[in-house]
């Protein structure tokens, strides 16, 4: 599309819940151990929420407030609050207008994207047109997910695997010419055979005295591990092909962090060196839609990465969805 103007990034922040889940802790669960866990996985520990504590509003609230707060933008002067939720507090009203309501953003407009584990990368293209076209200046993209309320405990397959957490950048309008945006791509595909599906049974039974089942997260294991093996290499390469740029050309690549065999994996066919790689699924788990932004200030914080750089943000989840984000970074703490 015609751009008019272009992107730059001016805040980050990120929150995680105060719970940590060890790997240690599940062997009292089921049969495992820590070390089965982590060679499978690439994870240690994840966080959860604390009912009645903590909750996807509270954790996109704060990261939220500190996203705007590094980058200097009033609440007041938002225009658009996308959250890319698939796992909200409340069906509605949505998660966007309940943190639209806490930041004060009274001028913004205000709506959750869900696309799983690709929202984020979902969101943040979703913004990038708005602001080309002219239509808005400042813009928070929220990533959140708490899937911890959704998991089988008992299932060992999918419960080591999440974790909850939230993360927030503000994209501002600024010349087309200095736009940080230097491509972008995104897909879907129907799961026709559910290989990743959490599903609402409160909509198949509207009768008062029906007793349901919970809803828990299901998941083909093998076939979301060859889904997002296979696709993270098209999906970097659909997104440079309109541009003169190569994979070569990138300082660091950050996937979501689904399965650290899966990232890995997935670098080496890509040909991308290890120490470019960030991850710190490890220390959190899948945290779905928050996953690239946790990731990505962590890897700030610990002096991963070094600004300025280019950066390649790949999404891939439910739906299914999957998209890339080609970046050059120019934020500092």
């Amino acid at each position: 599309m015609q751009k008019n103007y272009g992107i730059k990034f001016i805040g980050i922040g990120t929150a995680l819940p105060s719970k940590v889940v060890k790997n240690t802790d599940l062997e009292k669960l089921y049969d495992t151990t820590d070390e089965w866990i982590y060679q499978r996985t690439g994870i240690r520990e994840r966080r959860v929420v604390e009912e009645g504590k903590e909750s996807g509003f509270s954790l996109s609230t704060q990261a939220a407030k500190k996203a705007l707060s590094m980058s200097g933008v009033s609440p007041a002067d938002l225009d658009l609050i996308i959250v890319a939720t698939a796992t909200p507090d409340n069906l509605y009203p949505s998660m966007s207008c309940l943190l639209q309501g806490a930041l004060g953003a009274n001028s913004a407009i205000a709506y959750d994207l869900s696309a799983a584990c690709s929202g984020f990368v979902y969101a943040v293209i979703t913004a990038a047109q708005f602001i080309y076209c002219g239509t808005y200046k400042n813009i928070l993209v929220v990533g959140l997910d708490i899937h911890s309320r959704f998991m089988d405990w008992s299932d060992r397959s999918v419960s080591i695997l999440f974790g909850d957490g939230a993360g927030a950048v503000v994209l501002q309008s600024t010349l087309a010419a200095s736009d940080e945006i230097l491509g972008y791509s995104m897909q879907s595909q129907a799961d026709s055979k559910s290989d990743l599906v959490l599903t609402n049974h409160n909509i198949f039974y509207p009768a008062r005295n029906v007793k349901i089942s919970p809803n828990f997260t299901k998941m083909n294991g093998k076939a979301i591990f060859e889904f997002g093996l296979k696709i993270i290499p098209e999906t970097i390469n659909k997104t440079l092909a309109p541009t003169s740029l190569k994979i070569s050309d990138f300082d660091y690549l950050i996937p979501h962090q689904a399965n650290k065999r899966i990232i890995d994996s997935a670098a080496k066919k890509l040909g991308f060196p290890n120490e470019k790689v960030i991850s710190n699924i490890e220390k959190v788990g899948n945290t779905s839609a928050a996953s690239i932004p946790l990731a990505l200030k962590d890897a700030m914080d610990t002096k991963k990465i070094k600004v300025p750089c280019k950066m390649l943000w790949v999404g891939f989840g439910a739906g299914l969805t999957w998209g890339t984000v080609a970046v050059n970074w120019n934020l500092k703490l």
